[in-house]
Parts: C-alpha cells; structure tokens; sequence
C-alpha cells in the first residue's frame, strides 16, 4: 500500500502590487509568507507544493527575489509555473529550482515533468506574453503528447495557470485558456491515467470536470475574485478569508481535494 501523497497547492500571490493596492488593504507579500508559514506548520506535512502561476504582479527581478525569500521557508520539494502577469524568462532565470524546464521543452516555455512517490506531474506554461488569456500552442501540445506517451500507463498529475473551462465569471472566462483547451481535453482522454488538472488565474476555488478528469481551481492566497455570475458583471476583488487547497493522493482512489483556511482558526473542539 502506497502512503497517501499530500499536495498544496498556493496559486496567484500577485507580490508586488505596492501598499495603495485595494486601498491599502491587501499585503499581497504578508499573504504569501503567511500562506507558506501556513504550509510549514500543517500536520502531516504537505510532501509536495505546487504553485499554479501569477506569482509576481509586474514581473520584475525584484518581485521574483520576494518570492523566492518567502518560499525559502519550505522544507518539501516546491514547483511553480507562471501566469499571465509573470515574466517567463525572468521567472525561469530567477526561480530555476522551483521550474526545472525541460530540455526538449518548447522555445521559451516553462515546460517540465518529474515523478514524486509514484506520481508523474506534469508543468504546463499557458502565459501569452504581453496577454491576459491563456493558449497552448501546437508545440506545447506536441511536447506535452511526447510526454504523456513516456507516461503511458501510469497516473498523471498536469499542472498550469489558465482555467480551460469556463465558471460564468464572464471577465475572468474572456482570459481563461482561450486557445488548445481541446486538443488537451483529447490528449488527457487518450492517456486514460491522468488523475486531474489544477490551475489557477481565477481567484476563486472551483471544482470541474475536463477531459473526463477532475479540474480544480484554487483560490487566491492574497485577495479573491468576487462572484458575480450576472451577465456583463464588471471584475470585483474581495477579501475573503485566504485559503490553500490540499491534494489528497493514492493510487486506488485518486485525488480527494480539501480547502484550508490560512489565518489562525484555534485549537480543534471535540464534537
């Protein structure tokens, strides 16, 4: 019997967005480190931590310094893909450990594949560059393809930033993954072992099916997306409560997903 794989997943940080963002209100630098700190002190431990892009607001080299000084903290291994406000090179040359590209990855995309405890996960880069939306492109999907067939018969984790599916957050679905969101749906249906897709851009947690497989959204570990489900609704941020989603993963029963809550929530209470 395989121990239970535990992975968390933190999405959209979004540092650098200065001290006036939401009014002052919302330390996107504070909600990172308070979010790692979250991680580091979970019994059990996470065994693996995956960050599904935006990690930096603008991009820059300063932003990616943060970064990589608030994940310092982390013991478990940790992998991360960019988003659409990252800078994919930048990101690459500042944060190489956590975004071991492939040598046979396509030109300037931040793709890669490793194995952990019996499961492969698999990067995928969905960032346009100077875009909000997201694609996958022919060679992206060529090289995910090759990697899929080296996976062929084992269980299959695919991580990436863009949502390919849309929520009816119509501002959010008009730069979801706008571009290859089939030709992925077929490739995870031909494999027949891929246990689920996590993304992140949205802001909010959402659970999905795509591709005949689980899709989950995590939330923001800063601020969220408000959810406004009214056709032509205008973007909104909110400031609910942060929250990480933790993987739960064996080999007979898949990928069970819990939310948990980052601030101080207090000793457990008997029921």
């Amino acid at each position: 019997m395989h121990a239970p794989l535990l992975i968390a997943q933190l999405s959209d940080p979004h540092i650098g967005t200065g001290p006036d963002f939401l009014g002052g209100r919302m330390d996107t630098e504070r909600a990172l480190r308070q979010a790692v700190a979250h991680v580091a002190a979970m019994e059990p431990l996470p065994d693996l931590v995956l960050l599904t892009g935006d990690l930096t607001e603008r991009g820059s080299a300063a932003e990616y310094a943060l970064v990589a000084d608030a994940l310092a903290p982390l013991t478990m291994p940790v992998h991360a893909v960019p988003g659409n406000h990252d800078d994919s090179k930048r990101a690459r040359s500042a944060l190489g450990r956590y975004m071991p590209v492939a040598h046979d990855a396509p030109e300037n995309a931040c793709c890669y594949h490793f194995e952990f405890q019996g499961l492969h996960c698999v990067a995928l880069d969905t960032a346009v560059p100077g875009r909000s939306h997201g694609a996958l492109g022919a060679q992206q999907l060529a090289w995910l393809e090759r990697t899929l067939q080296d996976c062929s018969g084992q269980p299959v984790l695919i991580f990436m930033h863009h949502p390919p599916l849309p929520t009816g957050i119509e501002a959010m679905d008009a730069c979801s993954l706008l571009e290859g969101g089939e030709r992925l749906a077929a490739l995870i249906r031909a494999h027949g072992q891929v246990q689920g897709l996590l993304c992140g851009h949205l802001h909010r947690a959402v659970q999905m099916q795509f591709g005949g497989v689980p899709l989950h959204v995590a939330p923001s570990v800063a601020h969220q997306v408000a959810l406004d489900l009214r056709p032509g609704a205008k973007l909104h941020a909110r400031l609910e409560p942060p929250k990480i989603s933790l993987h739960r993963w064996t080999p007979l029963h898949g990928l069970c997903t819990h939310s948990s809550y980052i601030e101080t929530q207090g000793p457990a209470l008997a029921l």
